[in-house]
């Protein structure tokens, strides 16, 4: 028979085993997010395609690239019905992440509009980008979405400001000025600014629209910007037709 203290042991690691999960759980994700190079992401890149061979690919969708915030914004496809939209998130990845991996991620789709979200990952974990360096990565990867000529409008979502972070608002509201002149340059991209709507009287982030870790949008966060892309894209739509109708 087992000891008593052999018993106790035993008992004690069995209990520890969830924590140890956690833990490794926990250090694979952070391993991944400080890993610089964008073929980190391979394997989702391999789950997307395998789940691709079990869907219906709509023509000429709404596809929405970006990281984990792509990832919670759930409820947008039904606010641009009839429109199909995709969404196509990518771990937590960067621009220079959605650059590498665009042909699968996006191109593949052939899509009519292209929205992009850019993430937490831009600022913070993986990148700490200035403005400058932001805009920079910005103007690459929609060179490369104009290489291989799939979208007719491009929408890019700023960079939202943080309850978590709040001595970086002048650096996001800084980054948010410099895509609007690349906006000036290119006459197929639109920027929607969200802090507006986001934000209290007082300017600052409204803590109602994100959730408790200060970083990610609630579920009414999400569905003002929705409220904006959908507004957006229906008026360019609108112009659009009257463009292309009979005189």
């Amino acid at each position: 028979m087992y000891q008593w203290k052999t018993l106790r042991i035993l008992a004690g690691l069995l209990l520890c085993l969830p924590l140890i999960h956690f833990a490794l759980i926990v250090s694979r994700d952070i391993s991944t997010y400080l890993d610089p190079s964008p073929e980190v992401w391979d394997s989702e890149i391999a789950a997307l395609i395998a789940a691709d061979l079990d869907d219906a690919i709509p023509q000429q969708p709404i596809v929405v690239i970006g990281g984990h915030r792509v990832r919670l914004w759930k409820d947008l496809p039904a606010s641009l019905l009839p429109r199909a939209t995709l969404l196509r998130p990518l771990g937590d990845a960067t621009l220079e992440d959605l650059t590498f991996h665009y042909d699968r991620l996006a191109a593949f789709y052939r899509p009519d509009v292209l929205v992009v979200f850019p993430g937490y990952a831009d600022l913070y974990l993986r990148d700490q980008k200035t403005p400058e360096d932001f805009t920079a990565s910005l103007r690459t990867l929609l060179n490369r979405d104009e290489e291989y000529g799939s979208s007719s409008w491009r929408y890019v979502i700023a960079p939202v400001q943080m309850p978590l972070h709040p001595d970086d608002h002048e650096r996001i509201s800084q980054i948010d000025k410099s895509i609007d002149q690349l906006a000036a340059e290119l006459p197929d991209l639109t920027i929607i600014d969200p802090n507006p709507i986001l934000s209290g009287l007082d300017g600052s982030p409204n803590p109602e629209y994100y959730r408790g870790d200060g970083i990610n949008l609630s579920p009414s966060g999400y569905g003002r910007i929705s409220l904006l892309l959908a507004t957006q894209i229906k008026a360019r739509q609108q112009l659009d037709q009257e463009a292309s109708s009979p005189q």
